[in-house]
């Protein structure tokens, strides 16, 4: 299954947020999705996950035209995103919270929590054990099998990041969309998310769409790069080649330069 974006267009009160952008994002690599601040990046990720659909352009999944369709419904057919913030229920501990996300449509209706219907309590029960098992795999290989217990509240800033990327584990998606994955992560964990990006990648076939500003970190596990500016794809290619391209350059040292000159 593969992503594809064909004149992708929205637009905010005469503002181009993203103009006509078409690429394709196979499921089998890890591609990056880079620009600089208000590039139209995030609000790209809103238009392919149902959030904000675009105005103009076609989305597809799998073949499957998917923009119009609500954010529950993209997810459901396996294309699974993060937030830049963290979103979740906070009072619940880290387990709970991996377990929620893995708990099928059909066991939060009345019928299926109460295990009725033809199946519904042998399936329930199979699910809920399949769910924990994966909970302490996923928990061990991101590094937070210490913190099943505690509260989402009272983590971290960066493990509750780790806990986000979990959660989209436990949902066994297609296809990931991770908005700033690497955010306020401490180093060594950052580590660990990219071993394990590409080991789900080259040992699952599961792809992800990554968004981050930490170019070394997505330099290092993108197969491909997609470089917006002002909503425009102005550059794809491999991050050898991207890296090297002049127009890149400009719109990241002109971004710097401005940054730099202050008031």
């Amino acid at each position: 299954m593969e992503l594809v974006l064909d004149g992708v267009r929205k637009v905010f009160g005469g503002v181009v947020a993203v103009a006509d952008v078409s690429a394709v994002i196979p499921q089998d690599q890890v591609t990056a999705l880079i620009g600089p601040n208000g590039a139209g990046k995030t609000t790209l990720f809103n238009a392919v996950t149902g959030f904000d659909p675009p105005d103009q352009g076609t989305i597809t999944f799998g073949g499957r035209r998917i923009n119009g369709l609500p954010p529950w419904r993209v997810a459901e057919l396996g294309l699974i995103r993060t937030f830049q913030t963290p979103v979740g229920f906070t009072t619940l501990t880290v387990r709970e919270s991996m377990l929620a996300a893995a708990t099928p449509w059909f066991m939060e209706t009345p019928r299926g929590a109460f295990g009725l219907g033809p199946g519904f309590g042998r399936k329930g029960r199979k699910l809920e054990r399949d769910a924990e098992i994966r909970t302490g795999e996923i928990a061990a290989e991101l590094g937070l099998e210490d913190l099943l217990d505690v509260r989402t509240d009272e983590l971290s800033a960066g493990d509750r990041k780790l806990l986000e990327f979990a959660r989209q584990l436990m949902a066994q998606p297609k296809m990931l969309l991770l908005d700033e994955p690497a955010a306020a992560v401490a180093p060594a964990n950052i580590g660990r998310l990219s071993q394990l990006v590409r080991r789900l990648c080259d040992e699952r076939g599961l792809g992800s769409l990554i968004i981050d500003h930490n170019l070394s970190f997505l330099m290092q596990i993108a197969d491909e790069v997609h470089v917006l500016d002002q909503g425009v794809l102005i550059a794809s290619g491999p991050p050898e080649a991207i890296a090297a391209d002049p127009e890149v350059m400009r719109v990241y040292l002109g971004e710097q330069a401005a940054e730099g000159a202050g008031p």
